[in-house]
């Protein structure tokens, strides 16, 4: 029995397109249904068309690619991209080595990456069981990836921009809203403010707050062709990431921002981007963003051991005087909340932007 193809007409065979899909170009792509096939070899990455079986007491939110965000209903069909993620407080998930005409799968997470589950967060709930249906393929048979559809690989850029690391203690202690702090307040003072995120899971949300915060360009890993930072490709994840640097410096800016999601021991290789941006001198303030004391003491630690210093400790634990006034007795480090005017760090940014211009 041969495999039926259906011919994408302009997207609209499908119900919903999640943000994954931001830079995907269906219009010469055709997709193979495979219930003619078995153990088709797939990899992080690969696009995959799907039938939404079970929603009710289901995370069965879908973000869409202008960053709305709709639920989806039983028998929608929807494209997705086969990823990992190792999320501590929601889903955890791989990719298979292969898949078949009706194999289950789950959605890991709004923006459309798909895959088998292997950790729940049962606080987050349950994740939305998806019926495999084919792949996406182009006009000459191959899956299509999201790594065909990558920016450019282009060469290193001299340009004294200023460039911030936000680093977080785990996940969920404010890196995003410091972020978006520190490019309001310069895009306000007409400085041309880029920013993205270097490590992490798909999600479009953050990168559309930094464009309403001001950012001039905003990427991610996605623009790479990575659903995630936690894959096992560590040489491509980390100069996928300097390609990021390297297309912001290419725009010319003043200040370049850079969250990197999840924690700096886990499963998104941020000690491993980190290590090698220090040894080619390419962050200039590190700040640290975390919830309680033990975690800025671990913290502290691990990044000595890279020779990397906090500038600058914000998050949830410096939200009150008590806990600025606790990180400056313990750790004799600056610290400012994320939740008023950056006074700070606003002037600890200024004076690196005033050296590199000089000396630059």
């Amino acid at each position: 029995m041969e495999a039926k193809i259906m011919i994408l007409n302009n997207k609209k065979d499908f119900d919903k397109i999640p943000s994954i899909f931001k830079n995907v170009d269906f219009s010469s792509a055709v997709s193979v249904e495979i219930n003619a096939l078995n153990q088709v070899k797939v990899k992080e990455g690969d696009c995959v068309v799907v039938e939404v079986l079970e929603t009710e007491n289901k995370r069965a939110y879908i973000e869409s690619i202008n960053g709305d965000i709709s639920v989806a209903t039983e028998g929608d069909i929807l494209p997705v991209v086969l990823g990992y993620r190792k999320a501590t407080l929601e889903f955890a998930g791989v990719v298979t080595d292969s898949i078949s005409s009706d194999d289950i799968l789950y959605l890991l997470g709004s923006a459309g990456v798909a895959g088998k589950v292997t950790g729940i967060f049962p606080e987050w709930g349950n994740p939305m069981p998806i019926k495999v249906l084919g792949i996406i393929t182009n006009n000459d048979g191959k899956i299509l990836n999201l790594f065909d559809f990558t920016l450019p690989k282009i060469p290193i850029q001299s340009n004294p921009a200023a460039t911030i690391a936000l680093i977080g203690t785990g996940m969920e202690t404010g890196k995003t809203t410091m972020a978006c702090n520190i490019i309001r307040a310069f895009s306000e003072t007409g400085k041309k403010v880029v920013a993205g995120k270097l490590t992490g899971f798909a999600f479009l949300e953050e990168l559309i707050l930094f464009q309403n915060a001001g950012a001039q360009s905003v990427l991610d890993f996605v623009d790479m062709g990575f659903p995630s930072t936690c894959g096992n490709d560590i040489n491509n994840i980390i100069s996928s990431s300097l390609n990021i640097i390297n297309h912001f410096q290419a725009n010319q800016p003043d200040l370049i921002v850079l969250e990197f999601g999840d924690g700096l021991i886990g499963s998104y290789h941020v000690l491993d981007i980190l290590k090698y941006l220090k040894q080619h001198q390419m962050i200039d303030i590190h700040i640290l963003s975390a919830s309680d004391l033990c975690g800025i003491q671990g913290a502290k630690s691990v990044l000595s051991g890279l020779g990397i210093e906090i500038d600058l400790v914000t998050g949830v634990i410096a939200n009150s005087q008590m806990g600025i006034d606790l990180i400056q007795e313990h750790f004799s480090l600056p610290a400012e909340s994320n939740q008023d005017n950056i006074k700070q760090l606003y002037k600890l940014i200024n004076n690196k932007m005033k050296n590199l211009k000089n000396y630059g």
